[in-house]
């Protein structure tokens, strides 16, 4: 895993997913491949993404996945409040009391699971 470009932290695998309109708009058709990976950093609450061998870049949909209450009626910045090496036993909770957990998704990602 790369580092993150912030905080030279190592940087966790979140998800893939596909660059479709970005290949559009170049002319190449629809792109159903998946050719983007998604990272998070959990030390400086970042999110970069990586498109095929490129650059790592910042990842607007990233933070909004993992940094941003998911509440469609709250949507502040989620701070940490529980560390740990473990991505999956890393806990966030927004402003507002809402608490989540990094939790295993499909394809060996990551998910952001609300707890109660």
């Amino acid at each position: 895993m790369p580092d993150c470009p912030d905080c030279g932290a190592p940087i966790t695998f979140a998800f893939m997913d596909t660059a479709g309109v970005g290949a559009w708009k170049r002319g190449e058709g629809h792109n159903a491949t998946p050719d983007t990976t998604h990272y998070a950093c959990f030390s400086c609450l970042q999110a970069w993404k990586q498109r095929l061998d490129g650059p790592l870049t910042h990842d607007t949909i990233g933070d909004l996945a993992f940094f941003t209450c998911r509440r469609h009626d709250c949507g502040a910045p989620l701070t940490l409040t529980h560390e740990s090496p473990v991505p999956t036993a890393i806990e966030l909770e927004c402003p507002h009391g809402h608490r989540y957990a990094v939790r295993s998704g499909d394809g060996g990602g990551l998910i952001l699971a609300e707890r109660m």
